[in-house]
């Protein structure tokens, strides 16, 4: 039997041919060993809503690249409706329309181990809590809380925000949704309310629900001398609280009932400064991996 006979040239590209077809495959394993990002969401069925949410997921793959990322809403009437709609996927990223439970259910089943859960909301509520109690079974599973779970952010928040804020003879009304049978969960609204009055002029909260109530912001509204309201989306998606509850054309929206020509922010989740704050606290997360 003859010895195959192994030219320098061959044994050169061999040996490049195994070193590159290695680094291929490296590179592949260390993209799935990544930690998954996983943006727990509320969900929207409104084109201007959904748009909000797809600048934060372009957001986050501009700082992550290397990550996966994808989305699970806790709204099931939202999936319902948009799966009904025929809409199986969101974004030009394509993320899959799906409960909070079904995408971590399907990333167990997928073999990923490191999630990061990103509380994609701005304060403690029923949403943060339903996140909370979803199956981990099999994952390694760190989370990113609400906005306001941070005391720092307070201040932080109203600096991103501040950009948006009406000018000179404008009133701005920060516009939250806030929570009647739960006043605790507007803790950090009232806080918002007192730093806006001690540090700029012609600036509140106003909440659909519970306190700090509106009607008290239309007649300091009423008593001042502005001549325009500039609202701000204290709401991750400008959809239909904002549409129709703030800017309505209805006698009992805000901007009927103070009257003046006004104009509104848009939902925060498509700010920047707002954006920053949430991937501050992404990599904070990545880093216990």
């Amino acid at each position: 039997m003859k010895k195959m006979r192994i030219t320098g040239a061959a044994a050169l590209l061999a040996v490049i041919a195994v070193l590159f077809g290695g680094c291929r495959s490296t590179a592949g394993d260390a993209d799935r060993d990544r930690p998954t990002i996983v943006v727990a969401a509320f969900g929207s069925s409104y084109e201007t809503g959904q748009k909000n949410l797809e600048d934060f997921d372009k957001a986050l793959r501009a700082a992550y690249p290397e990550n996966e990322i994808t989305w699970g809403f806790t709204a099931g009437f939202i999936v319902k409706k948009l799966r009904k709609n025929g809409v199986e996927t969101l974004f030009e990223s394509h993320v899959p329309v799906r409960h909070i439970s079904e995408t971590l259910a399907d990333l167990a089943a997928e073999g990923r181990r490191d999630i990061v859960v990103v509380n994609f909301m701005l304060m403690v509520g029923a949403e943060y809590r339903e996140v909370m109690d979803q199956p981990t079974k099999g994952l390694n599973v760190k989370y990113v809380h609400p906005l306001l779970y941070y005391p720092e952010n307070i201040q932080n928040a109203v600096s991103a925000l501040e950009s948006e804020f009406g000018g000179p003879g404008e009133a701005t009304i920060v516009c939250a949704h806030g929570n009647e049978k739960h006043p605790e969960y507007n803790a950090e609204l009232i806080q918002i309310d007192n730093y806006l009055r001690e540090n700029y002029s012609n600036a509140y909260v106003a909440v659909m629900e519970g306190t700090p109530a509106f009607e008290p912001v239309r007649e300091s509204i009423a008593a001042s001398d502005v001549e325009s309201v500039k609202y701000i989306a204290f709401m991750l998606t400008y959809g239909d609280h904002m549409s129709n509850d703030v800017m309505g054309e209805d006698a009992d929206s805000m901007k009927s009932r103070i009257g003046l020509p006004g104009e509104s922010s848009d939902g925060m989740a498509s700010l920047p400064g707002i954006q920053n704050l949430f991937i501050q606290k992404i990599d904070t997360a990545l880093k216990q991996f």
